[in-house]
């Protein structure tokens, strides 16, 4: 059973992902997907090691389209969602989840912005002042407002799924 609605999850995470929205009109080169949404409802179900897979296995087929934005977006996803199911499944309360999902996003974002700061400028040739010349403007605000989105949504949609999936 597990096994499926980790599959279905993989599923309903890579369709996600090929959703883009752009949150900032002075740079329409940053799309949010929702995909993560669906690791970390896996993984506040399941646990870290499922919430894992589901962050991962979507973006493997983004590597071969456009690697350095796929790997960023995985390793960020894999990151957000190992923190925050690992702080869940200390304590499964509503303020732990609510802990976990700040915890989760804030490490997201931090990390969101180092590797922008390495990768950017290594693939665009932009240089590294051009890239920090981004991150106020652009790059901090992107990151906050998706994490927000994405803990939002998740706590929102957790609890009727988890219910629907017999957790």
């Amino acid at each position: 059973m597990r096994v499926s609605l980790c599959a279905l999850f993989c599923a309903a995470a890579l369709l996600l992902s090929f959703v883009e929205i752009p949150l900032i009109p002075a740079a329409p080169f940053l799309k949010y997907d929702p995909s993560t949404i669906m690791a970390l409802v896996a993984g506040l179900a399941f646990g870290p090691a499922t919430g894992a897979v589901v962050a991962v296995l979507p973006w493997c087929v983004h590597l071969f389209i456009e690697p350095v934005g796929a790997f960023i977006a995985m390793i960020t996803a894999l990151c957000v969602t190992l923190v925050t199911a690992w702080l869940y499944a200390l304590h499964r309360t509503k303020v732990q989840g609510v802990l976990a999902l700040v915890v989760g996003g804030f490490v997201q974002v931090v990390l969101a912005l180092l590797l922008n700061l390495w990768l950017t400028p290594l693939y665009t040739g932009i240089s590294f002042e051009a890239v920090c010349a981004l991150v106020l403007p652009f790059l901090l605000p992107f990151n906050v407002v998706k994490a927000i989105l994405n803990a939002s949504v998740t706590f929102i949609m957790y609890k009727p799924l988890s219910r629907l999936i017999g957790q």
